[in-house]
């Protein structure tokens, strides 16, 4: 297993697209190399990949321009898990909080600090892509990985989750989450694809193991 190294222009595509980085990553290395540093994670990565492969700076376009978001005029019985955060009217107003509210059946829904965290982000990163099932995620999940709090959210979190979850041994464990992050940061930091699979449960079972049932 490969450690992570530090990117540099002499790098190949191969090995940099076989490692995972963080968005706040690749925005930081598009700026540094004057290419476009918005959109989403895949956009980001075909950018410097494309850099890379030696295709001239002045040739890398953005695939697409930030649009102003229209916000703070959508109806609670108009939201739903598939709302768009951005250019959709959606806003952490009443309304979001009245689908809160019937979202988890209490009479009352305050926001919370990871929802404002997760909204600024999507904003920052021009995130078009992001939804209220995602901003439900980082409240109900704000506890995992805080130190790289900004992307919290990535889908390939999210579903090396959902394999480990559906992997029956993981209801062998206390702390099933506390697990799955061990788990996640083997492959995270390294050069193996960004997937769940049981054998990696079997082989780093000595450092999870204090954790089973």
């Amino acid at each position: 297993m490969s450690e992570k190294p530090r990117f540099n222009s002499k790098m190949s595509s191969d090995v940099f697209i076989s490692f995972y980085w963080y968005k706040e990553e690749l925005q930081k290395i598009c700026r540094e190399y004057q290419l476009p540093s918005y959109g989403t994670k895949a956009e980001l990565t075909n950018y410097i990949v494309k850099f890379l492969d030696g295709v001239p700076v002045s040739s890398i376009k953005p695939v697409r321009k930030i649009r102003r978001s229209t916000s703070g005029n959508l109806k609670a019985e108009d939201i739903n898990l598939n709302t768009k955060l951005l250019n959709s009217g959606f806003s952490l107003n009443n309304e979001a909080r009245k689908f809160f509210e019937q979202y988890y059946k209490v009479p009352s829904f305050s926001f919370r600090k990871s929802m404002g965290i997760k909204m600024k982000e999507v904003e920052r990163n021009a995130d078009t892509n992001a939804t209220v099932r995602d901003l439900i995620w980082a409240l109900e999940n704000s506890q995992v990985d805080l130190k790289h709090n900004k992307e919290e959210q990535t889908y390939q979190w999210n579903n090396f989750v959902r394999d480990f979850r559906l992997d029956i041994s993981s209801k062998n464990y206390r702390t099933p989450m506390k697990v799955a992050s061990i788990l996640w940061k083997k492959v995270r930091d390294s050069n193996q694809e960004k997937k769940y699979s049981h054998k990696l449960m079997v082989n780093n079972s000595k450092l999870i193991e204090k954790y089973l049932k």
